[in-house]
């Protein structure tokens, strides 16, 4: 593994540094590729804004659900890689490890990592230079960042509004079933908004302003991050638990695995067959 990012706060700073030691690098290549993390943590989210936007659009019945057909979706692919980019590069721009920076974090980690900080690769965010003053890098940097997310939440936001004052308007006219399946959706839809929110959106906050609280504190703030990785599968089972057609079909694997796997007999699938005939 060529970079492994790990976070530490300390007081009034935050470090991501490298935890793989690699030589024949050039440190400013290992940092880039640090930063490239923090890129790609911003094209998830991004991309999770399109994802909803697709479920609002299709609900909708709205016509822009077309742009996800052939050669438009790249149009909406770009749309998260360039959030990402955008998010890489507020990183390496306000995070460079300045000689300040490093002299903060030096001793907690040689410390905590038996690391020379003048040989970590990775960036900070430094709340506060010497007088108490706020760095306006650091500023710059947290606020950058939560400002790209905070794009995509006002987007899944109001398109969640949106859909809430429209549904009960939307289903006056269809049948019962429809009705019913289409409220499930839709409590899916709410539950998936607030699991990446829980997951992704609050936890970079957290981290990105602990700093300009001071805290007399040493943490290794890296296991926040872990909880990046629970919200694919959380997404997934919310359609298995909240819509009913999900969890029939779940219930008929379980209950008949030979049909999932393929192994039913011609004999049976005919039998099958006559008994709907009949």
């Amino acid at each position: 593994m060529l970079v492994h990012p790990f976070y530490h706060s300390f007081n009034g700073g935050l470090i991501n540094f490298n935890m793989v030691k690699w030589t024949g690098y050039s440190e400013d290549w290992i940092t880039v590729l640090v930063a490239s993390y923090s890129g790609v943590y911003v094209t998830i989210v991004s991309f999770f804004t399109v994802l909803f936007v697709f479920r609002y659009w299709t609900m909708m019945s709205n016509p822009l659900v077309n742009f996800f057909k052939g050669w438009k979706l790249i149009i909406l692919i770009s749309w998260a890689v360039i959030f990402g980019i955008l998010g890489g590069g507020v990183v390496l721009f306000f995070g460079w490890i300045d000689d300040y920076s490093r002299d903060y974090m030096r001793e907690v980690m040689l410390e905590h990592y038996n690391l020379d900080v003048n040989h970590v690769s990775g960036y900070t965010v430094i709340a506060y230079d010497q007088q108490g003053k706020m760095r306006w890098q650091a500023f710059g940097f947290s606020f950058g960042i939560i400002f790209l997310m905070g794009i995509q939440f006002t987007i899944v936001g109001i398109c969640g509004l949106q859909m809430h004052f429209k549904m009960n308007e939307m289903l006056k006219n269809v049948s019962e079933a429809h009705r019913r399946l289409q409220k499930q959706f839709f409590k899916s839809l709410v539950l998936q908004i607030t699991s990446p929110t829980l997951t992704f959106y609050i936890p970079a906050v957290a981290i990105l302003t602990v700093p300009f609280l001071n805290l007399k504190w040493s943490l290794p703030t890296g296991l926040i991050v872990c909880s990046f990785s629970i919200y694919p599968p959380i997404d997934s089972l919310i359609l298995m638990l909240i819509v009913s057609d999900y969890r029939k079909a779940i219930r008929g694997i379980f209950k008949n695995p030979k049909n999932v796997l393929g192994t039913k007999s011609t004999t049976q699938v005919t039998q099958d067959q006559r008994n709907d005939f009949y």
